[in-house]
């Protein structure tokens, strides 16, 4: 499996990291987790087509997380370009918003019509799909009201990515015995704010989930002036790793 950080940012602006986006890549398969702002030019700097990713998976609903989703389905259909399926999955209420963004935003009905089929599934809380031989599994997260993280399983390999989260006992749980875990890290230990993860937390999670790596991730500005990977090690003695834009990992 190969990970590749499009977005290693946040909802703060930064020219040095674009907001939260990630793509795997296994079994002749290109599979995106979140696309927030800028996701679409980062896949044009890889020289990665729309067209070669068939499934787009959501952790939230918050901008900095699925904002780029209009623009993906807008320019799939540019030129009648995509003929095979776009499969969409995100939380409970997912239904919902792709309908609003369809009627009230996109309006493609009134305007024009998809060249294009697409599937939206909501991944509940213990949910999970098979696209041939791999495996995602979904765990609600303490970030939203329907925020959920994935575990992704293939080869005898697992890869989890929390999108956003607090510190709870259910991420430790899908964090399992990981091969890698990319984990939101925030702000620094003494910066706390709910809904988000500090490096201490985030160590705590990967010693307790007895995870192999551990990818920090989503960091606001304020996380520039601190060693966010002592105050991890503090907790957590594994190989850790703090993400940039157009990382690359394999496992």
């Amino acid at each position: 499996m190969k990970i590749i950080v499009l977005g290693s940012g946040t909802a703060a602006p930064r020219l040095s990291r674009n907001m939260a986006s990630y793509l795997f890549e296994m079994n002749n398969k290109k599979i995106l987790f979140d696309s927030g702002p800028g996701t679409i030019r980062q896949l044009l700097k890889l020289k990665i087509s729309l067209l070669d990713i068939d499934h787009i998976f959501y952790t939230h609903f918050h901008n900095d997380h699925i904002n780029d989703l209009p623009a993906i389905i807008w320019s799939n259909n540019y030129g009648n370009f995509r003929k095979k399926t776009l499969n969409l999955y995100g939380p409970k209420g997912f239904k919902k918003y792709y309908k609003i963004l369809m009627d009230s935003i996109l309006q493609i009905k009134k305007q024009l019509k998809l060249s294009f089929k697409v599937n939206i599934n909501e991944m509940k809380d213990d949910f999970e799909v098979k696209i041939n031989n791999i495996i995602i599994k979904a765990k609600k997260t303490k970030h939203t009201e329907n925020g959920i993280a994935y575990r992704i399983e293939y080869n005898n390999k697992a890869i989890v990515y929390s999108g956003d989260t607090d510190f709870s006992d259910e991420i430790i749980e899908i964090a399992k015995d990981a091969d890698l875990l990319i984990l939101e890290c925030s702000f620094p230990d003494e910066k706390k704010v709910k809904g988000h993860l500090t490096p201490s937390l985030a160590g705590i999670i990967a010693r307790k989930a007895k995870v192999k790596k551990l990818v920090l991730t989503h960091f606001y500005p304020e996380c520039d002036f601190v060693d966010m990977k002592a105050q991890c090690a503090k907790e957590f003695k594994g190989k850790i790793v703090l993400a940039k834009d157009f990382l690359s990992l394999k496992i």
